[in-house]
């Protein structure tokens, strides 16, 4: 009598599941460059389509406001098109994390922008109130992604991190000073290109933190090894 010895199926099945998770993972990760791209770009373009707008004097969100020859370039493919691209990447940097909670919490707020999505269709023209807030919960996210992802990834990452958040704190600060000239009417000379400065920063970070999670290698078990701090 005979006696085959069959192998255990696991580790045969381990190798194709390990590479389409981290297949996965960097399509995912490659949604935050997009994201950012897809922003600035269609921006842009619709700037392009509005003669007379100002990228100095002009905010970016007057572009969005009914009566403008962009906002049909904009809305609502283009705010529906960043909130998934954003959603995307958060989940990529939550599969990124492994043990680190700071990424997952990084992961976490890159959705809440997302989210309020539905509320800047409803409420982003009600008032200037709204606006504003709706803005602040933005602009929070972001720094509390940037201080989060900071603890996460090594020294150079954190002192790139807190120069990107000390500049988009600065930039928005003065952007946001204009409140009271936007409410009365008045000229606001360098409110785009105040809050441009603002974008790009943050959206050139986000960019530089999908690249360092994308460089991550996964060991054995499907997971990925985290690289030691620098």
């Amino acid at each position: 009598m005979s006696t085959t010895i069959h192998g255990a199926p696991g580790p045969t099945l381990a190798a194709p599941t390990s590479k389409t998770r981290e297949r996965v993972r960097k399509i995912l990760l490659a949604c935050g460059p997009l994201s950012a791209a897809a922003y600035i770009g269609w921006h842009e373009l619709a700037a392009l389509r509005w003669e007379g707008y100002s990228r100095i004097s002009n905010a970016i969100s007057e572009l969005h406001l009914t009566g403008t020859p962009t906002k049909s370039i904009l809305d609502p493919w283009q705010v529906w098109v960043d909130s998934t691209l954003l959603a995307a990447f958060g989940i990529g940097i939550w599969l990124s994390a492994q043990r680190s909670r700071s990424l997952r919490v990084v992961g976490a707020l890159m959705l809440l922008p997302a989210a309020t999505t539905p509320l800047w269709m409803i409420f982003g023209e009600a008032s200037l109130a709204a606006h504003i807030a709706l803005l602040l919960v933005g602009i929070l996210s972001w720094l509390g992604a940037m201080i989060f992802g900071a603890a996460a990834l090594g020294n150079r990452f954190r002192i790139y991190s807190l120069v990107t958040l000390a500049t988009v704190v600065t930039s928005f600060a003065l952007a946001l000073s204009y409140a009271p000239e936007v409410n009365a009417g008045q000229p606001t000379p360098f409110i785009g290109l105040e809050e441009r400065i603002g974008f790009s920063a943050y959206y050139l970070w986000q960019s530089v933190l999908a690249v360092a999670l994308w460089r991550r290698r996964p060991n054995l078990g499907g997971e990925e090894a985290v690289a030691p701090p620098t």
